[in-house]
């Protein structure tokens, strides 16, 4: 049996036979946290003379010796896995990658590509990070296309992350592809590993596309017949989009044991299976050490036939883009191979995507062997445990790896050890930011004339290539070009698998109802739309549903609430119109952890859409974002969309949006269309308004309170900007005084007074009157829900008129307040005199 080591041994990489150690260029924090020499302490070290902000590794002495302690004490602790949070995971994992010196985006990035390894028990996963898998050599820099087609690119790594090379390369092939019908790119001159790369085919096939990708890496393996190493473990993988939505992905190292994987053993100090290894003799070992220390790793089937496929990747990842061939490791050059392909090149991606499904039916269906309960397909044990340990947010973790990484997590000061904030709304997967994104977004319709803007498939009805045969679309109810193309673009803007557009933001909260059965549960905040409300409390219970209204900002009020029993969870934030702040991530964890088997988590993210706020990234299920406020911009629409993260959930969506009938129709999703293209801009400018509105009424006597969200001394502001990344263009403000209130919203002349928001003009309304009107008025002041309460929706309007025009209102507003208050003295005078003439007639009749 192997000796247990600490997993802060980067040394390890000293491995295979002739292969020098890549701890020399590991960066000296992670050095001497493997190093068992010295004076026992961690020494501080800079990427560069003036550090940039997180950067510094470790600061002070106590952190010092606090690092070496966990990895000591990784040393003697059980090997037992531990099972943390998901979310407390992502957070050390992502604060250790910042210690290389990569920055936020870049962390963002290596994150994503590794738990997508972890999630599915791969071992490309964080061990990289304790192993030097993803060290920043000095003087590295950004990949760059050292040639391009308009069918294919070659990119330089440039030194670089080889999982961030890979990701350019990815998105590149997708561009093409998607252009073009076919994208091909290859990368070289990255030293590091390029992780699972289940993950590129996957996200490729996630776009409709056929992906390959093919890995080269330093000589690892040994070719059938030798004991000398020469190949690397050369994953190939390849993904398959099927009609389902969630793509088939085969990810096959031609090696028959990951090199991680060896290292993950000598770290636990346990055996490998095997036939797997050979010591440096060329005797089979089950020992991770002896073959670390100079044998070589045998490929996959044992067999010439495996041998030959390993090859293949060599010449084509290796050769073809022009990374090295010779002593890999010391060259520090590896390449990839990305090919992207549009199943319409051959014909209708429908019928193509029909005969996968056929074909994996019939592999699923197949008459089982004695003893076998189920036949999986590729990928589709690992989508399984992916999908189970999020909704559970608990993943085992190795004692030894886990205590590594979190040693590396501590160095790395960042706002007193915060968790990291969620990738930014305003940065898409492809480094656009969101305002180009809404302008350009990834899918659009296969256009012949080209069209500047998108078409608009006016019809109900399609015509199908024959009888027996069904092409793309049918029948508009189930799916239309103009529709998909609204929906595409929601769920890229909103990190989903995908969306849905429905004829109005009530209807697709019906549709999320739908998804809870009799009998179940379903827990909801004290402070919501009025719509909401009126669904919950007079729809839902007719079908034995109970419902429970909670202060969602109380965490263990919520907490009480969820039970086994609990199905959904429907929250805002902020809230309306009292603009309360409630914790996504941590009741997105209640539910996932308390709740029922598959307890969804839905946020109403409206008020915020996707510009300023993504939920899904906070731990959501689902995000609904009315399209008739900030999509569309313009009053001229009623829509909702839901955006749904898990591939299974959005098939049982789907199956609701087809069977009830509730999508959104090709013109009204043209204009949303339309709208998405400035909703950045309008949003950016109205939040300016709402700013200068919220410092006005601050400052005005007449206002007692006001909401914003954000807003500085004010409940949830801290919160607010964790999850958020804008304060919005909705406030709302109290006056003590029901008719003062209603002056002010009714001599106001830009403000159109009505319901809604996100319009381009101003709005304003008394919503207890209006939009909240449903909800009886024991219950709104049950809710703290006050009737003289002003809501207001920021538009685009010069915010100079606007405050003049709310000051000549408030003026007007103040008359009354001051009529008021002398009407009441008097009044509370004669009050007074009556009482004691009352006293007096009483005394002399005594």
């Amino acid at each position: 049996m192997a000796t247990p080591i600490s997993l802060c041994s980067v040394g390890s990489l000293a491995t295979l036979k002739g292969l020098p150690s890549p701890s020399a260029s590991c960066p000296r924090s992670v050095r001497a946290l493997s190093s068992k020499r010295g004076s026992g302490i961690i020494r501080a070290t800079n990427w560069s003379a003036t550090p940039r902000k997180g950067q510094l590794v470790v600061r002070t002495e106590g952190q010092r010796r606090r690092a070496l302690r966990v990895c000591a004490a990784a040393q003697n602790g059980s090997n037992e896995n531990r099972f943390v949070s998901v979310t407390y995971l992502k957070d050390i994992v992502f604060r250790a990658i910042r210690t290389f010196g990569y920055t936020e985006e870049e962390a963002q990035s290596l994150q994503d590509v590794m738990m997508y390894a972890q999630l599915r028990g791969n071992n490309q996963g964080i061990i990289k990070i304790t192993t030097g898998g993803i060290v920043k050599p000095p003087g590295s820099a950004d990949a760059v296309i050292e040639h391009e087609t308009k069918l294919s690119a070659l990119i330089d790594g440039k030194q670089n992350s080889g999982m961030l090379a890979l990701i350019k390369g990815m998105h590149l092939s997708i561009d093409k592809a998607t252009a073009h019908g076919f994208g091909i790119v290859g990368t070289k001159n990255s030293p590091t590993s390029t992780g699972a790369i289940g993950y590129y085919a996957q996200k490729i096939a996630e776009k409709g596309l056929i992906g390959i990708v093919l890995a080269q890496s330093p000589e690892f393996v040994a070719p059938h017949g030798s004991k000398q190493a020469i190949f690397g473990t050369n994953p190939i993988a390849i993904g398959i989009p099927t009609t389902g939505g969630s793509p088939m992905v085969m990810d096959m190292a031609t090696c028959a044991f990951p090199y991680f994987g060896l290292l993950e053993a000598r770290t636990a100090g346990k055996s490998i299976p095997p036939n797997v290894a050979m010591d440096s003799d060329g005797n089979l070992t089950t020992d991770p050490n002896a073959a670390l220390d100079g044998g070589a790793i045998k490929v996959f089937d044992g067999t010439y036939k495996g041998s030959n496929l390993a090859l293949c990747v060599e010449l084509l990842a290796g050769s073809l883009p022009g990374a090295a061939v010779v002593d890999k490791m010391a060259s520090k050059s590896w390449g990839n191979l990305i090919i992207a392909i549009d199943p319409e090149l051959l014909g209708s991606p429908a019928d193509f995507k029909a005969r996968v499904d056929v074909v994996l039916g019939r592999v699923k269906g197949a008459e089982k062997m004695p003893g076998v309960d189920e036949i999986l397909l590729p990928g589709e044990r690992g989508d399984r445990m992916t999908a189970d340990r999020l909704r559970t947010d608990k993943i085992p973790v190795e004692p030894n790896l886990l205590a590594g990484v979190e040693a590396l997590a501590a160095t790395f000061e960042q706002h007193a050890l915060q968790p990291p904030p969620p990738p930014s709304p305003q940065q898409s997967s492809k480094g656009f930011k969101i305002a180009t994104q809404l302008v350009h977004p990834t899918k659009v319709i296969n256009d012949p004339y080209d069209s500047t803007n998108v078409p608009i498939y006016q019809t109900a009805t399609f015509g199908q290539p024959s009888s027996t045969t069904f092409g793309d679309y049918d029948y508009t109810r189930s799916g239309n070009p103009t529709r998909a193309v609204l929906e595409n673009q929601m769920a890229e803007l909103e990190g989903a698998s995908r969306a849905f557009a429905f004829a109005s933001g009530m209807n697709a909260l019906s549709v999320v109802t739908q998804l809870v059965g009799s009998g179940h549960r379903i827990v909801t905040g004290d402070d919501i739309y009025g719509g909401t409300s009126r669904l919950l409390s007079q729809v839902v219970p007719k079908y034995n549903i109970e419902v429970l209204n909670v202060d969602c900002c109380d965490l263990a009020a919520v907490e009480a609430a969820i039970d086994g029993n609990t199905k959904l969870v429907m929250i805002e934030s902020p809230t309306n119109p009292r603009m309360q702040i409630v914790d996504i991530a941590a009741i997105s964890k209640l539910a996932h952890t308390k709740g029922a088997k598959g307890c969804i988590v839905m946020v109403d993210n409206s008020i915020m859409a996707p510009v300023f706020q993504r939920p899904l990234d906070l731990g959501a299920d689902i995000s609904m974002t009315s399209a008739t406020k900030f999509i569309c911009g313009h009053s001229d629409v009623t829509g909702g969309i839901l955006s749904v993260k898990d591939p299974e959930l959005a098939k049982e969506v789907y199956f609701l949006q087809n069977s009830m009938g509730g999508g959104l129709g090709p013109f009204d999703c043209w204009l949303c269309i339309r709208g998405l293209k400035t909703m950045s801009l309008r949003m950016e400018r109205q939040q300016h308004n709402a700013v200068r509105m919220a410092d006005f009424l601050k400052k005005h006597p007449l206002v007692t309170k006001v909401n914003f969200a954000g807003m500085e001394g004010t409940p949830g502001a801290e919160l607010h900007w964790r999850q958020a990344s804008g304060q919005g263009s909705m406030l709302s403000f109290t006056t003590g005084d029901v008719n003062v209130s209603q002056v002010i919203v009714e001599e106001t002349k830009l403000f159109k007074i009505t319901v809604s928001f996100g319009n381009v003009a101003s709005l304003i309304s008394l919503p207890c009157f209006m939009s909240h009107a449903s909800i009886p008025a024991e219950v709104r002041a049950a809710r703290g829900l006050p009737d003289d309460l002003v809501r207001i929706s920021a538009g685009i309007e010069d915010i100079d008129d606007l405050l003049a025009d709310l000051a000549q209102a408030m003026d007007k507003a103040a008359k009354v307040a001051k009529k008021a208050a002398e009407e009441i003295g008097t009044s509370r005078e004669k009050m007074l005199l009556a009482r004691i003439q009352a006293l007096e007639e009483k005394l002399g009749m005594k």
